[in-house]
């Protein structure tokens, strides 16, 4: 299926010891200190759950459970002073103030005021609290906020208890988590913040009062609750790290195939230039125009090479199968054909540039003007001994073909950037109208038309008859030829994989799911969601640009009874990534952001399936050789929108049933528009979390047996689970990417920090 990947994924794999060569699925290479180590699971709990935490005087017996923490600020008295002077005006002559709505500038809440407006009207009382604020009540607030955990406590209960009467009741409490979940932009119904409510007044209301006093609170707050896990492992035992590698180091590992990659090209565009400007240097022609000639031929020489090698990377077949050569792939980074055919472009560029620049702005002016002596003696014989004029020479074949060819490249390349093919919001409404992948895709068939007019081209110089010189030929046939060779059988084989059964699915975010039945013989690598041993293909697009709208709205009105049965459907492939190499390593870490995480869900389901596979063999006593792949896969999965968590929810529910027998696989789900744990504002969140996760083993953002946290602390993460770090290395996201998570709470994966390894360790970026 013909579709562009508009989504990032990012990928690592840590090879076992004994391999003999680097994987091909890197793109750039850090490492990753850890090994395949069986993990615990948190096992839903019973519905006594609320007993089983209480001894017979129903004192809360939790104990060795992380305590959820409580804060209001992270901000010192001299920030949020410096804040209020910001804002601050003289009222009648008076001393300073700051509006009462200001408050929540002030404390760095300005994005949720509402809750803000909450905490000042806990601190101030239900009367009078929308009035101006002095710098002294302010200073006041700021202690009650970050100062002792009692006094952090106290200030939440205020906030719950909406008529200050010194109780909380089971509405109080239901209204504090709306209001939370509003804050956190979380989906939450009535229903289910009164259940939330009840779980709450249930687990602390122990005499049945039917409300909750501060003492009560107090121990919601400073007594370690289950925490809604799932697959946690036991860390690495410390035998298996060693010393911390320099930064220099792992720069080196990271980028040493790129860089003798990108040296090996530049040096022979270089080599090609030189030869070509000393030729030339030598030429009577370069008595008329000089050095013009020279950097305009040598030019030339380089284009020749680049329009031969850009053809290369996106020869996709071509590319997958060299990928399987693992001598060739340990020293060739395959999975940057995108990027290295996006590099060639560049080089495609300054070669116009240099070659039809110079010699339209100088050497035809030249020829034209130079002395008519000087002309017979060195050009005449190249234009039949009648010296040109400017527009002359502009006709010629030659030039003319030239400037046809710039005209077309200038059309494409734009319209192949990602601004263009995602119909950015940067460009002009104009232009962003007619953007997007279908326009990209069209006008890249204009270098159709551009090889044909190169090969004109090559064929006729006015600077030599020499057929041997004329080699424009030799650098693009074999190239063209090759990615010629290769639609031609894409097209032949789509046919062939024509799709019978087809079972869509929609999903909230305009997420289109298509279920279909796998042809005979069909192998696919990881790009889908359907794992390798599935007896089904599937694939989740979400749209995004004009192709993927158009394709989620065929199917919408088909599903809605506007039109009349699907559309045919034919697929192409399989095309080589680099997820599909993590078979060829003991432990794999994906991270995926948003739709990203399609590739992902493909891998998760093979391990969990060869896991159940290779159980089943051993209890039936039967001999097999069991599927090569990790012992261990882990899964951190960042998204910004709650609704994400419905695309996969089914796959991620039943592979957490296989987790419970074969404990191979580790999820983490993450948030990004919920508040960092024991932020004011997610705190009774994460208490609700714990409780309804001990209680019915669903977590209650995610909607899965997966628990469901903010944006993901790197650092902490990882060493739980026995990653640990030690060098720095730097990954940043475009804050451009639609589906990854705004750039605040997720501050891309940066400062990441590696330790040496027994292991081999990869980590891949994907983007487009």
């Amino acid at each position: 299926m013909h579709a562009e990947s508009q989504e990032t994924t990012l990928s690592s794999c840590s090879s076992s010891s004994s391999s003999s060569s680097s994987p091909s699925c890197s793109a750039c290479v850090v490492p990753l200190a850890f090994s395949p180590v069986q993990g615990t699971v948190t096992v839903p709990f019973s519905a006594g759950w609320n007993r089983r935490y209480r001894d017979a005087s129903g004192e809360n017996l939790i104990t060795g459970l992380e305590i959820i923490p409580l804060r209001f600020t992270n901000l010192e008295w001299t920030d949020v002073e410096a804040r209020f002077d910001r804002l601050a005006y003289t009222k009648n002559g008076t001393e300073p103030v700051i509006k009462w709505s200001d408050f929540s500038f002030c404390i760095a809440m300005q994005q949720t005021p509402e809750f803000a407006n909450e905490i000042l009207r806990a601190l101030r009382g239900r009367s009078e609290w929308k009035v101006d604020i002095t710098k002294n009540e302010l200073r006041d607030y700021w202690h009650r906020m970050a100062g002792s955990v009692d006094s952090r406590i106290q200030l939440f209960f205020y906030m719950c208890d909406r008529n200050f009467d010194g109780k909380i009741d089971e509405i109080d409490m239901k209204q504090t988590i709306l209001g939370s979940a509003s804050a956190n932009k979380l989906s939450m119904t009535h229903e289910e913040a009164q259940e939330y409510a009840a779980s709450i007044m249930e687990f602390l209301d122990t005499k049945k009062r039917g409300y909750l006093e501060p003492p009560q609170l107090d121990t919601l707050f400073k007594v370690s609750l289950p925490r809604a896990s799932y697959g946690r492992s036991s860390p690495t035992p410390d035998d298996l790290y060693h010393e911390p590698m320099s930064k220099n180091e792992v720069r080196f590992r990271s980028y040493w195939r790129r860089a003798w990659i990108v040296l090996f090209w530049l040096l022979i565009c270089a080599v090609l230039f030189t030869w070509k400007f000393i030729q030339y240097s030598h030429r009577p022609a370069f008595q008329v125009m000089g050095y013009c000639l020279s950097t305009a031929k040598g030019a030339a020489e380089t284009l020749k090479l680049n329009m031969a090698l850009i053809l290369l990377p996106v020869s996709r077949n071509t590319v997958t199968w060299l990928r399987k050569k693992r001598w060739l792939s340990s020293i060739i980074p395959f999975n940057d054909n995108i990027n290295f055919h996006k590099l060639i472009a560049c080089g495609i560029v300054v070669g116009v540039i240099l070659h039809g620049g110079t010699h339209l702005a100088c050497d035809f002016p030249r020829i034209s003007g130079c002395d008519s002596v000087l002309f017979q003696q060195t050009l005449a014989s190249g234009f039949g001994y009648q010296q040109p004029t400017y527009m002359q020479i502009l006709a010629t074949k030659e030039v003319a073909t030239g400037i046809a060819m710039v005209i077309l490249m200038a059309i494409a390349f734009p319209l192949a950037t990602k601004w263009a093919r995602r119909q950015s919001t940067l460009l002009p409404r104009s232009v962003r109208h007619v953007a997007g992948y279908n326009t990209f895709w069209y006008s890249h068939h204009l270098f159709v038309f551009v090889y044909a007019l190169l090969f004109v081209h090559g064929m006729f110089l006015f600077l030599t008859n020499n057929p041997f010189e004329k080699t424009t030929w030799m650098y693009v046939a074999v190239p063209v030829l090759l990615y010629a060779g290769e639609r031609i059988y894409r097209v032949v084989r789509s046919g062939i994989y024509e799709i019978k059964n087809l079972t869509p699915s929609l999903y909230p975010g305009k997420v289109l799911s298509l279920k279909m039945q796998k042809p005979e013989g069909f192998r696919h690598p990881f790009s889908l969601t359907s794992g390798p041993a599935d007896d089904f293909l599937s694939v989740h697009i979400r749209a995004l640009g004009d192709w993927t709208y158009r394709l989620y709205g065929i199917f919408q009105e088909e599903m809605l009874g506007a039109a009349k049965g699907f559309p045919k459907v034919y697929i192409d492939g399989p095309y080589g990534a680099s997820s599909q190499d993590y078979v060829k390593y003991d432990v794999v870490l994906l991270i995926g952001l948003g739709i990203g995480a399609t590739p992902f869900i493909s891998i998760i389901r093979d391990v969990a399936n060869n896991a159940q596979k290779a159980e089943f063999d051993q209890v039936a006593g039967s001999v097999c050789k069991i599927p090569k792949g990790p012992l261990k896969a882990y899964l951190y999965w960042v998204t910004r929108e709650q609704i994400s968590f419905e695309w996969f929810r089914d796959v991620i529910t039943e592979i957490s049933k296989i987790y419970l027998k074969q404990p191979v696989i580790e999820m983490h789900n993450f948030l990004s528009s919920v508040y960092q744990e024991g932020d004011g504002r997610s705190a009774i969140l994460s208490v609700i979390q714990a409780l309804h996760y001990a209680r019915t083993g669903i977590d209650i953002i995610s909607k899965t047996p997966i628990g469901s946290t903010s944006s993901p602390n790197w650092q902490d993460d990882t060493q739980e689970n026995g990653l640990e770090f030690s060098t720095v290395a730097h990954y940043y996201w475009e804050r451009s990417w639609r589906d990854c998570a705004p750039p605040s709470p997720t501050e891309p994966i940066q400062d990441l920090y590696f330790t040496r390894s027994i292991s081999r360790w990869y980590l891949s970026l994907e983007a487009n």
